[in-house]
């Protein structure tokens, strides 16, 4: 009998990763096609939501084709996706409007009138989660002001995986507690929707759609589904979850106090802990886990590989040499800092109009401290985060995943710089989202007992060890620390 498949969309920032992953958590096979984002003045950052059906199809077929046999041996399907979205979709399942996914920053006007109405601080402490104009709740009142006649028509507000769901299924009345809670839709203490808020905001608790565990079935494959990707109607489709929360998964960050570290274009540090831990700074996220029994807890840095690109354009380097001539420079750079806020800033400072800066530059400094000086920023910005999460939490080893684990020289400086040991997993990081649904579709449909048997498997290929306290390290690190407080006044005139 031929092994049975657990088929996992992945419905990311630019593209549809359909993957087909086995019951021992191993990637049989994987094809992905790309759509474009709409981007216009305003803060407008939309998608069509049949552009990720047609992937969907499409992708799926392609994997078919290439082995005719895996029709019969699918056994779950579960969808992730990116999260703070906003889908208006009609009692159908149509979309009445293409998705403001979570670069959309059009609400602004409706966000300062959330912290006005009910305040950021009430809504940190219901969803765990930091008030801004992308957020979901913010998203749908600019729906109802500015399209009132559309929210009129709007049976319920989906996230862009509730929307393939919806389209597997038929089901639209379904989302997962990762989604509803960091789009701040959900009380994530009581699992639950908060009534007054709701009213307070005049918005319609009908349009929001039934919560669910990400692991639980919605649903099953229905014919017109099935014959558009090629497969057998009546397979198990479950909640699925936000890419957040699959992708904790995949990186076995299932147990309270299992963390990791992804160092990717963005990068965190998370960890489950087992009820939401709210910082009375507003520096850390919580959101709710696939099975809804843990949270994770975790700060982002918005732009780490971002920043390697970057300098790696502006020096016309490829990666290698960038990391030999780094590699070259004394720690602490000669006295060079680089801030890494090239995209703005979330933990600790919420500055979306951060901006990098070196501090420091001389002209003894040239393109090698440079370089360093960028690694070494990447490096500090989550040792900000680190040392934030451990006002709350112990922190011990991390589990790591992501493209800068490749980096011998940027992962040694970041275990240097937090004082933790990393084991980087054999998980590539463009497969930890697909790996987290297909673990949840797996316990859905029977496969597994539990996501944390689901996950049994996962293991390290190798270990960084933080080596002795450098002072150059500590005292650039100590400089690094006050750098956003002495120029924020001066990124801000900047901007505007």
């Amino acid at each position: 009998m031929e092994p049975a498949i657990l088929l996992a969309f992945d419905i990311g920032t630019s593209s549809v990763k359909t993957s087909m992953i086995s019951a021992a958590g191993e990637r049989v096979d994987a094809q992905s096609e790309a759509y474009p984002t709409r981007y216009a003045a305003g803060g407008v950052a939309e998608q069509d939501p049949a552009d990720w059906w047609g992937c969907v199809c499409r992708t799926t077929r392609a994997l078919l084709d290439r082995d005719p046999t895996r029709r019969g041996r699918v056994v779950g399907i579960g969808v992730c996706g990116h999260m703070l979205g906003c889908v208006p979709v009609d009692q159908s399942g149509a979309a009445l409007h293409p998705c403001l996914i979570h670069a959309d920053a059009r609400a602004k006007a409706q966000y300062e009138a959330v912290d006005r109405a009910v305040g950021a601080e009430r809504l940190y402490r219901m969803s765990g989660n930091i008030l801004d104009a992308r957020s979901s709740l913010c998203k749908q009142l600019w729906v109802k002001e500015a399209l009132p006649d559309l929210y009129a028509r709007t049976a319920k507000f989906l996230q862009c995986k509730d929307y393939i769901t919806a389209r597997l299924t038929g089901e639209i009345d379904t989302t997962d507690y990762s989604d509803a809670s960091h789009g701040q839709l959900m009380d994530i203490q009581r699992r639950a929707y908060d009534p007054a808020l709701y009213q307070e905001l005049g918005l319609s608790m009908d349009k929001l759609p039934a919560l669910h565990r990400g692991d639980q079935v919605v649903g099953h494959l229905r014919e017109e589904a099935a014959k558009a990707l090629g497969l057998p109607a009546g397979i198990p489709v479950i909640a699925g979850g936000g890419d957040g929360a699959c992708g904790n998964v995949g990186a076995g960050a299932v147990a309270p106090g299992d963390s990791y570290l992804s160092l990717g274009t963005t990068a965190w540090i998370a960890q489950a802990v087992r009820e939401p831990v709210f910082d009375p700074q507003r520096r850390l996220f919580n959101i709710m886990s696939l099975d809804g029994e843990t949270c994770s807890l975790l700060g982002t840095t918005q732009a780490a590989g971002a920043s390697i690109n970057w300098v790696r354009r502006l020096l016309q380097l490829d990666l290698e040499t960038l990391n030999r001539m780094a590699a070259q420079v004394e720690p602490g750079c000669e006295g060079l800092v680089f801030l890494p806020y090239l995209d703005g800033e979330r933990t600790p400072v919420f500055d979306a109009e951060a901006s990098g800066a070196f501090v420091g530059l001389r002209q003894k400094h040239g393109s090698a401290h440079m370089a360093r000086a960028v690694l070494e920023g990447i490096a500090f910005a989550l040792g900000q985060i680190a040392d934030t999460l451990r006002q709350f939490t112990a922190l011990k080893d991390l589990s790591a995943i992501g493209g800068g684990m490749n980096s011998q020289l940027l992962a040694g400086m970041v275990a240097d710089v937090t004082r933790l040991r990393l084991h980087r997993l054999l998980v590539p990081a463009e497969d930890a989202t697909s790996l987290g649904v297909a673990a949840a579709a797996g316990v859905g449909a029977g496969v597994f007992a539990s996501l944390r048997e689901a996950t049994a498997g996962i293991q390290a290929v190798s270990t960084v060890e933080p080596g002795p306290t450098d002072w150059r390290y500590a005292r650039n690190y100590s400089v690094y620390q006050g750098l956003y407080a002495q120029l924020a006044l001066s990124m801000h005139r900047l901007v505007r």
